[in-house]
């Protein structure tokens, strides 16, 4: 960025769905005159305002909300790269007209990837195409997973082990890296996990690399991995206290008429189709939690004529699979919370940016999230150390002690049909229900019951 980085202060704001980030961000705009940019991929989305937790208009407070619902639903599915450079660009803005811009939103690996200048791999000269120009390119990006895996494993075996066969995301962004750059995607993501990690236990760099950086700090110049100076709040709350809350608030969306907005938007799919555009409905907006579990129940109704008693049946279990993803959501990003951002803030000597919240009990808002957020913030801006957290040992304790990570490799159980990521899953795999059963021998009666199987076959006798 074109200020220092001790001049560049943001807030960012992280934490699973509904723990009241952007109600957070609202109260903190309004009291050090900011403004939001959004971190959520699918609210940057022209559509689904329901699905995707937009905060309505009312709710904003005037306040300029950045990089929300920008994208129109006919528009190219956005790259993390597209997004870190538009946000970057919009931070910048905000500082240079004296305001204090605030990230918020669920989507972390956006969000770690804007705070660190190493996140990313660099793009090649090609990175800027679009989806579509590049499979016109490169025809193998537009193919299905399987074809693509079986791509990579041809051009790195390395790289194409760490994948599940169904994880189209990574499998494509491999093949993309390899194309753009020239280079094995295992051989650059190497040299960028060396480029942004410091400590030499949890990661094997050489010794020259660490007496280079030795030698850049005693130049006197700056060794930050950061992009910029932010205070990085995380509002926390107990999963399975959480999860009620969730459930009522899927509850409230039915009751919002989310099940009228993924009608609209399947209308949308219609007319693309109609018009002779093909979606791709596995990436982008599409990929909403409760659009793809509530469009079964909303194609039945508009089909053939169906009794009450189905339609409402279709309607409770839609509606029980959407908050069945949402509570497996919150997990995903509870989890990357802990394994990746906090990991990250520790290897490079930055937890004291973070402030953690107890965001469990709604009725505690304002002591304990609202009332310590101005205080870590009111600190931040000062320039003096924030206040310390009290959740920070317990829920980091397993982050902060290096610990050996399960060597990640794909395994295929053929009699399963069932593929395991770790060492730890392949052994366990044996003593599974599923796998125990596959390979039960099957009984042989007749063995072990002779007599019985004998008398079954005798004929029958007649008694005149």
């Amino acid at each position: 960025m074109s200020a220092s980085i001790t001049e560049s202060r943001a807030i960012v704001i992280v934490g699973t769905t509904g723990v009241g980030k952007s109600q957070l961000a609202v109260t903190l705009a309004e009291r050090y005159n900011g403004e939001i940019i959004n971190g959520d991929a699918l609210q940057m989305y022209d559509g689904l305002p329901i699905a995707t937790n937009k905060l309505p208009i009312a709710e904003r407070k005037s306040i300029p909300h950045h990089l929300l619902g920008c994208i129109r639903l006919e528009e190219e599915t956005w790259t993390v790269g597209k997004y870190v450079r538009s946000a970057t660009a919009v931070i910048e803005d905000v500082i240079a007209r004296g305001k204090l811009p605030i990230v918020v939103g669920g989507t972390h690996y956006y969000t770690q990837s804007l705070l660190f200048e190493d996140s990313l791999v660099k793009p090649g000269p090609t990175e800027d195409l679009s989806a579509e120009a590049q499979e016109k390119r490169w025809p193998i990006l537009g193919a299905s997973p399987k074809e693509m895996l079986e791509r990579l494993w041809v051009v790195d075996p390395e790289i194409a082990a760490r994948w599940h066969p169904n994880d189209r995301r990574k499998i494509r962004h491999s093949l993309e890296v390899y194309f753009t750059s020239g280079r094995k995607p295992s051989d650059v993501y190497r040299e960028q996990q060396r480029a942004s990690s410091k400590h030499m236990p949890w990661h094997d760099i050489v010794s020259e690399n660490a007496s280079q950086e030795t030698k850049t700090k005693d130049a006197g110049q700056s060794s930050s991995p950061l992009r910029f100076n932010p205070l990085i709040l995380w509002i926390h709350a107990d999963l399975d206290k959480l999860s009620s809350r969730l459930d009522q608030r899927v509850d409230q969306m039915v009751d919002t008429s989310l099940i009228d907005e993924v009608q609209s938007m399947h209308w949308h799919l219609q007319a693309q189709e109609r018009s002779g555009t093909l979606v791709d409905q596995s990436r982008g907006i599409w990929t909403a939690i409760g659009f793809k579990e509530l469009l079964p129940y909303v194609l039945a109704c508009a089909g053939a004529e169906i009794t009450f008693k189905k339609s409402e049946g279709l309607k409770k279990q839609a509606i029980e699979l959407t908050k069945t993803a949402t509570r497996q959501y919150a997990k995903q990003q509870q989890r990357w919370i802990r394994g990746k951002l906090l990991r990250a803030l520790h290897e490079n000597d930055t937890l004291e940016k973070l402030s953690i919240l107890d965001g469990t009990e709604l009725s505690q808002w304002l002591q304990n999230v609202e009332a310590i957020a101005v205080d870590a913030v009111d600190a931040f801006l000062k320039g003096d150390p924030l206040p310390k957290s009290t959740l920070l040992p317990t829920l980091s304790k397993d982050i902060l002690v290096p610990k050996a990570k399960g060597h990640i490799k794909a395994r295929y159980c053929d009699i399963c049909n069932i593929t395991m990521m770790t060492q730890q899953e392949w052994d366990a795999h044996p003593r599974s229900k599923k796998h125990r059963k596959a390979t039960r021998t099957p009984v042989d009666w007749q063995a072990l019951h002779p007599r019985a199987h004998h008398q079954d076959n005798l004929p029958a006798h007649d008694d005149r």
